[in-house]
């Protein structure tokens, strides 16, 4: 349990903060996320699923919370766990420039856009993984990571950012 815990606590806590902009809010559903993992465990039949079957439950987690909460994110997605990504090219007044346009950018993705995008761009998933977690085809993530990133671009270039 320690291990699973030590493997998962970062990017599941990370997935329930992107969902609810809320630090304590994503502290209990991580510990609801945690409680129905371990609960359900035996529930695992293939060692391979059980990476999209983590993933699953965190975002059922988060699901059933917004649904009952009725929560409006109208709060910027923080995307410091990825400077690696905005600094790719080593320009720490670069990144600055275009951390606030990307994060609103994400921020005004719908839900399942930004879902995958963040499934993959961020966090690393593949697209068979992230049809897994989601319940849809890869080939509907592929197709769906393509619209993401077309908005955030034309949302960018609107901005004069890149």
């Amino acid at each position: 349990m320690e291990q699973i815990y030590g493997r998962f606590k970062k990017a599941l806590f990370g997935l329930a903060y992107r969902h609810t902009y809320n630090r304590a809010t994503a502290e209990d559903l991580l510990q609801d996320i945690f409680v129905k993992i371990f609960t359900n465990i035996d529930d695992v039949d293939r060692p391979e699923t059980f990476t999209g079957w983590v993933y699953r439950i965190a975002l059922n987690t988060c699901y059933s919370h917004l649904r009952g909460h009725r929560i409006e994110i109208e709060r910027s997605v923080p995307l410091d766990d990825v400077e690696g990504v905005l600094r790719q090219n080593g320009d720490e007044e670069a990144s600055h420039e275009i951390r606030r346009p990307l994060e609103e950018a994400v921020r005004q993705l719908p839900p399942k856009l930004r879902q995958i995008f963040l499934l993959h761009d961020v966090q690393g998933f593949k697209h068979e993984e992230i049809g897994r977690m989601m319940r849809l085809s890869a080939g509907t993530s592929k197709s769906q990571l393509f619209k993401a990133r077309l908005k955030i671009r034309g949302f960018l270039k609107d901005r004069g950012v890149c």
